[in-house]
């Protein structure tokens, strides 16, 4: 599978009512560092935000409790076993079964399913397969042209 944005994807990522982007991951692990590198070439515009967690994202919850989204899109580098630079939708029930998506302090579906329940938002979770979680300030070029076109698909929402 490529890199690009396919209809799913596409569909997955619509911008519904007030909707809040949040990118997960470590800038200094390679390629986990693709929700980061995400969240910091993304413009919040009005009835979008974009937060950047890092890799603290039970850091956010009062902010995007405060922004009161209607729908939620979490961006992170995960092991699902596919391509290098595969993106793709993961239910949040099947989170805890990829590795980089659970690595944060407190399980991703702990931390948003208080968002969800406080905000009654919809949550979809885009997971970029990664190759490297290596201590590197670098993107693999697969993950990087991911990244890139999610970046190009949300500064022209």
């Amino acid at each position: 599978m490529s890199n690009s944005l396919t209809k799913e994807i596409e569909a997955a990522l619509n911008i519904e009512g007030r909707t809040l982007l949040v990118t997960i991951g470590n800038s200094f692990r390679g390629d986990d560092g693709v929700g980061p590198f995400i969240g910091e070439k993304v413009q919040s515009k009005e009835n979008f935000k974009v937060i950047n967690a890092e890799s603290t994202p039970e850091n956010i919850v009062s902010e995007a409790v405060d922004f009161r989204p209607d729908k939620i899109i979490i961006i992170d580098a995960a092991n699902f076993g596919g391509a290098t630079g595969e993106i793709r939708v993961i239910p949040l029930e099947k989170v805890a079964q990829y590795s980089c998506l659970s690595t944060h302090n407190l399980p991703l579906h702990i931390t948003f399913g208080i968002i969800i329940k406080d905000t009654g938002a919809t949550l979809t979770i885009v997971a970029v397969q990664g190759k490297k979680m290596d201590y590197e300030e670098k993107l693999s070029p697969e993950v990087e042209t991911s990244a890139l076109n999610l970046i190009e698909y949300f500064n022209k929402i």
